[in-house]
Order: C-alpha cells, then sequence, then structure tokens
C-alpha cells in the first residue's frame, strides 16, 4: 500500500489501539506507550508503509521539527565533528537539522538569520561570526551559542575555555624553558572575535616577564594559507621566536610544513603547539602538540540545552566552558637544559 495513502486511523484499526496511541507513537515529542502497544503499533506502521506527514503536522502544531547549526568553517575538522555531535543528539529527539556554514562571512550568516526570522526553526545553535548579540536575541528562537563567544548572560553558551586552553599551551612551553614565545593566531574582519587567544597571550607574557615584542603577536587567517604566511613572517624577523602557539590545528600543521621546506625541523630548531587536536595533529610529522578541545562533547551538550531551552523557553541562561587539555607529540623542543 503506498504510505501516501494510508492514513492513522488504518493504523490504529490494525494495531489494535486508539488513534491517540499512535499520536503519541508517531510525534516526536508524543507522550508515553505500553510496549505492547509501541510493539503493535510500529508492526502496523510497518505493514501499512505508513510516513508521518510533517508538513500536517507542523500546520497544527506550529512547529517545524528543523534545527539550525550554524558554524564558520564546515571544512575544519573540529567544527564538522561538532556539528555532527549536535545532529545525532537533535535527531534522536525527532529534529531534523539544517548545518548552515558561514565560512566566515558576515553576509552568509546575515541569510540565515533571515532565514531564522522567518520562523522556519525550531530552534538555532549558532557559532555566530559577527557576536552581534543584539541581532540574535531578535530572532525569535530559542537559541543556543556554541563557543566562548560573548560573556552574554541573557543566552545559553556552551564552548570551551579558551583563556584556560592558551595558557595551558603557554605554560608549557614555558616549562619546557622558552622564553621568546610567540602567538600566532586572527584579529581580521569577521575573524576578530578569535582574540581572546590574544587577550590571555598578552596576560601570561606580563605575568611571566616575558619580552612584551609586537613581532611576537602575528596576525593571519586560521587556515593553510594563512600557516605558510606565519612562516614567511617568521623568517623575516631579526631576532626569532623560539616558539609559537597557533590559533587552531590547521594553521599550525601547514606552518610545520612550511618550516620543514624551508630547511627548518619542527620540534628541534622551531618549536609549535596547535588548538583543538583535529585528527590530522596526530598524522602529520612530527606530531603535533596541541590542546584538546573536546568538540564531539562540546556538540551534544549544545543540542541538549537547545532541546531544554525549547521545551522552557523561559528558563535562566547557562553558560558551560569545558577545559581544554595538553596533547604532548613531537613539534615542542625540550629547552630546559639550554637554561641550566
Amino acid at each position: 500500500m503506498a504510505s501516501q495513502k494510508v492514513n492513522i486511523h488504518e493504523v490504529a484499526r490494525l494495531a489494535g489501539v486508539s488513534k491517540s496511541t499512535v499520536s503519541r507513537v508517531v510525534s516526536e515529542r508524543g507522550g508515553s506507550v505500553s510496549p505492547k502497544a509501541l510493539e503493535a503499533v510500529n508492526a502496523a506502521i510497518k505493514e501499512l508503509g505508513y510516513a508521518r506527514n510533517a508538513l500536517a503536522a507542523s500546520l497544527r502544531t506550529q512547529r517545524t521539527y528543523l534545527v539550525l547549526v550554524m558554524v564558520p568553517d564546515i571544512a575544519n575538522p573540529f567544527w564538522s565533528e561538532v556539528a555532527r555531535a549536535a545532529q545525532d543528539r537533535l535527531e534522536a529527539e525527532g529534529y531534523s537539522v539544517v548545518v548552515g556554514n558561514t565560512d566566515w562571512s558576515e553576509a552568509r550568516e546575515a541569510r540565515y538569520y533571515e532565514l531564522a526570522r522567518s520562523g522556519r526553526f525550531d530552534g538555532l545553535a549558532l557559532n555566530s561570526v559577527t557576536g552581534d548579540m543584539e541581532s540574535i536575541k531578535g530572532l525569535g528562537s530559542p537559541t543556543v551559542l556554541i563557543g566562548e563567544r560573548s560573556e552574554e548572560l541573557e543566552i545559553d553558551t556552551v564552548g570551551s575555555d579558551t583563556r584556560q586552553a592558551t595558557r595551558l599551551a603557554l605554560e608549557y612551553l614555558y616549562e619546557r624553558g622558552h622564553r621568546r614565545i610567540a602567538i600566532a593566531t586572527s584579529e581580521y574582519g569577521t575573524e576578530r572575535v578569535l582574540s581572546r587567544r590574544r587577550r590571555a597571550y598578552d596576560e601570561f607574557v606580563s605575568e611571566r616577564g616575558l619580552p612584551a615584542d609586537p613581532e611576537l603577536a602575528i596576525s593571519v587567517r586560521l587556515s593553510a594559507e594563512g600557516g605558510r604566511e606565519l612562516v614567511r613572517r617568521f623568517l623575516e624577523l631579526r631576532e626569532r621566536p623560539d616558539a609559537i602557539f597557533c590559533g587552531n590545528d590547521i594553521l599550525a600543521i601547514a606552518a610545520l610544513d612550511a618550516f620543514k621546506a624551508a630547511g627548518l625541523e619542527p620540534g628541534r630548531d622551531v618549536s609549535i603547539v596547535g588548538m583543538d587536536d583535529i585528527p590530522a595533529a596526530a598524522q602529520c610529522r612530527p606530531g603535533l602538540t596541541t590542546v584538546r578541545k573536546p568538540r564531539q562533547l562540546l556538540g551534544a551538550a549544545a543540542a541538549e540545552r537547545l532541546l531544554e531551552r525549547m521545551r522552557d523557553p523561559e528558563a535562566q541562561a547557562e553558560r558551560l566552558l569545558f577545559p581544554g587539555e595538553l596533547v604532548e607529540r613531537g613539534s615542542v623542543a625540550d629547552k630546559r637544559k639550554d637554561r641550566r
């Protein structure tokens, strides 16, 4: 029997249950059903080929069962894993997920916000390019921010503790004997929100009494091209740093390759630490020492918080930040013996 010709009454009749019982089974947000009734309804659905009419359901309930998960760079394995984890959790609750990739573009972000304002999504999980909290609060949908983008207390935030992760990397370099430590991160255009790493770096340098040389704060795109530019600029410095903390692993891995092409050996001639611990960090040579951020946990937690927000839009906003974890590999030299 063609699925479009089957209705809920036929399913209820074959299963020997009420229409409301069938409705609870097929509704993503339905109530509980006894195991016996659930088995009977599912068997009838399979036999008849019944398919739930999502459009009709949305018209009745004023819900679309669609959620937007917006990330800045889906090609970055960190963000693809965050989005996947969020999608898995939301789909387990009956929602379909639209993954929006802004590619760090304010114009793309604005287009997704237009879709949100049109009421097409029941909820939004956003890593905002602009950090424009007033625009986000005006979208009219339950919203969770992914990433430590703001001190905003009126919107749920689930992210990693960028300050703690940055300091963890810098403390490790310091403990290994490095004193002229550079930072490579982005303060370009729409990536200016990433300057949280830079602020943590400035704090650390000041506290440790390290050289506050402007040349040691290198602003580049957090991309493969940014890694190659980082090495070009490193080679032009009058006094080169002995270590570089990179704002993400993509930048750091590209820098590893560019240093080797320039005749310098990472982990011996220059030390590099990344951030994120994407899969390629363990596969490059030398392996990249980095700060792992729990991307799957982050995505799942953001989805869970959004589910709670959609159930209770008036609940008090929460801010949940996960700490980073240092992963030691071969890209950092031990210079402690040089300081004895």
